[in-house]
């Protein structure tokens, strides 16, 4: 008997979940962008090398007497390898005798919305960690203090370099800010897992994660933050069905799994974000009103 006109196949079920997992993923991803202000993905071949940068280097001022040789400046970019940009798998297998028992939608559907957002707390974890590589400093006693004095290393360091920039973004530990946020009528909003503020204590664009240490503050300028997808073509020629977007941020595939009579999910992330040079990354040190006044008797003495 020929199939039925218009009938749902198995097939379409799968793909649907599939998208279904990568809108949502890309969706948060193209939230974080919109928010910093990122107007697109950089795709790149998996395996290609990555690198953070440090900027050195100044202009030669000196006069130069009528025919003479005019002086150089010399600058230079030295490199840091951190890796290559990879295709990191993840797979989850859900049992027939749970999907019977909670249902396809929580068995299956949240449970595919959580490993997505394990996914994006893996990515933001691994930023994190090339956020720690940056080689500014700055201390202020007490949270805003804190913040001002990073805001004026950051703008020296772009200064110094004649650079400029039009924002500059922060990260802050939960636990530093609870105390602001429980008294201040501050609007909120969550984004690729973190608390977003736009505007508060005089500066912009904070957000606040357990990622950061306690007693720490990262900022850098926005044009800084690079978001790096992979490209998946490769994988398909060798029988690799993924679902993919553009950009290459992600690519799923849902199977059934008749030898254990289970449905797996699987996911393959290809997202990398990374903060490039690091000499306009800085690191800042809360500091408590008794710890500084006891620093300052001993240098005093």
């Amino acid at each position: 008997m020929p199939a039925l006109e218009n009938q749902i196949a198995a097939a379409d079920v799968v793909t649907a979940l599939d998208v279904e997992f990568i809108e949502n993923f890309t969706h948060d991803v193209n939230q974080l962008m919109e928010v910093l202000g990122i107007f697109g993905v950089e795709t790149m071949n998996a395996g290609t090398a990555l690198y953070q940068y440090k900027v050195t280097g100044s202009l030669n001022t000196a006069e130069v007497d009528e025919g003479d040789e005019v002086p150089l400046s010399k600058y230079s970019v030295a490199k840091t390898p951190i890796g290559e940009l990879e295709t990191k798998p993840y797979r989850k297998l859900t049992t027939r005798q749970s999907i019977l028992k909670a249902g396809f939608e929580n068995a299956v559907l949240k449970t595919d919305d959580k490993m997505g957002k394990d996914m994006r707390a893996d990515i933001v974890k691994a930023f994190f960690t090339f956020l720690g590589k940056g080689t500014g400093t700055a201390k202020g006693v007490g949270l805003q203090a804190a913040l001002a004095q990073v805001d004026a290393a950051l703008e020296n360091a772009l200064e110094d370099n004649n650079d400029s920039t039009a924002r500059i973004v922060h990260f802050v530990n939960r636990n530093d800010i609870a105390d602001y946020l429980a008294t201040a009528p501050i609007t909120t909003q969550t984004v690729f897992g973190m608390t977003y503020i736009k505007d508060f204590l005089g500066v912009t664009d904070i957000f606040v994660t357990n990622k950061v240490p306690k007693g720490t503050i990262y900022a850098t300028p926005v044009e800084n933050i690079h978001i790096y997808g992979a490209d998946f073509g490769a994988l398909a020629q060798a029988g690799l069905s993924y679902t993919v977007q553009d950009g290459g941020l992600i690519g799923v595939h849902h199977v059934a799994n008749y030898a254990r009579t289970s449905a797996e999910t699987h996911a393959l992330s290809g997202v990398s974000m990374l903060p490039e040079v690091t000499n306009y990354i800085v690191k800042g040190t809360i500091e408590a009103a008794a710890a500084a006044a006891s620093a300052r008797a001993k240098a005093s003495n």
